[in-house]
């Protein structure tokens, strides 16, 4: 291909067209550029594509190391938009109700309750009588059936010394809890140990939208004027083409994590254009607050 990277034009050309073709298929041919990483933090937002052959161009040009790119977006793909029947039938599930991840979100956290540290087992095959390594748990809020929360997949992990596991994750769709089990946790010395929580998950979607125009309208609108209002750093592209992720995507870049009651009540709410909505509102008030600063400071 013509327009491909230097590194991918010194590949032969065989190699190059499987590189450039499996970045497609993992950015679902231009539909889903938040797989793509970005080579620099330093992006105009007003300039990102709009339409998916757009992606595809971009993606041509981009000069990234080929093999590094294909890595990195076969591993946000699958945790991002995992495939149809991939989802294990029973995942451990990590309750936090202090941080709730909204999908898209990495985070780090370090395990070092009995309960959680049996999961990182678990999930990333570290003892050889677990399965092979998913990589995926579910991350929710509370342990009740019907919970909402995020199919999580961890992108990195370090075993310390001490036991403790720290890790990586990235926030994938929602999910819903239909059924629970709890594994019970060896202790010592007769102490009270929690037990780890197995669920069983359903993919959550927002109900089909009214206008999908005016949604994807607005959320392009809230995305630039989040840009013109704080300064970005951008390590992947945003999801443009859906307005469902990208009002996710917002939510999490306004709301600190503290915020539980906003994360829980957007992370259940099935309504892009009412997400997208509060964060318009949210968006407009701190560009007033902006400007009333401004006013005082000159006056």
């Amino acid at each position: 291909v013509e327009s491909m990277s230097r590194e991918q034009r010194s590949l032969p050309p065989e190699a190059a067209r499987l590189v450039y073709r499996s970045l497609l298929r993992a950015c679902g041919n231009g539909t889903r550029p938040e797989v793509l990483p970005v080579n620099s933090s330093a992006v105009d937002i007003a300039s990102l594509p709009r339409k998916p052959r757009e992606v595809v161009a971009a993606l041509r040009q981009v000069p990234v190391e080929p093999f590094a790119a294909l890595r990195h977006a076969a591993e946000r793909a699958r945790a991002l938009h995992p495939a149809a029947g991939t989802l294990p039938p029973s995942l451990p599930a990590f309750i936090l109700p202090s941080h709730q991840l909204l999908p898209g979100e990495a985070a780090d956290f370090v395990f070092f309750e009995p309960r959680y540290k049996r999961m990182a087992s678990l999930v990333l095959g570290l003892d050889r009588a677990s399965p092979a390594a998913d990589l995926r748990y579910a991350h929710l809020p509370e342990g009740a059936e019907a919970a909402v929360g995020t199919l999580a997949s961890i992108t990195g992990h370090q075993v310390l010394p001490d036991g403790r596991v720290a890790v990586r994750v990235l926030a994938g769709p929602r999910c819903e809890v239909s059924a629970a089990r709890h594994e019970p946790m060896a202790a010592a010395d007769n102490a009270t140990v929690a037990p780890l929580l197995h669920v069983t998950c359903t993919f959550v979607a927002d109900a089909p939208p009214a206008d999908a125009a005016a949604d994807a309208a607005l959320a392009r609108s809230c995305l630039e004027q989040l840009a013109s209002l704080a300064q970005l750093s951008l390590t992947e592209v945003p999801p443009l083409l859906s307005a469902e992720r990208l009002s996710f995507w917002l939510c999490h870049n306004i709301l600190r994590n503290d915020e539980m009651w906003l994360r829980l009540h957007w992370l259940r709410s099935r309504s892009t254009a009412d997400r997208l909505a509060f964060v318009r509102g949210a968006l407009d008030k701190a560009a007033a607050a902006r400007g009333g600063r401004g006013q005082s400071e000159s006056a």
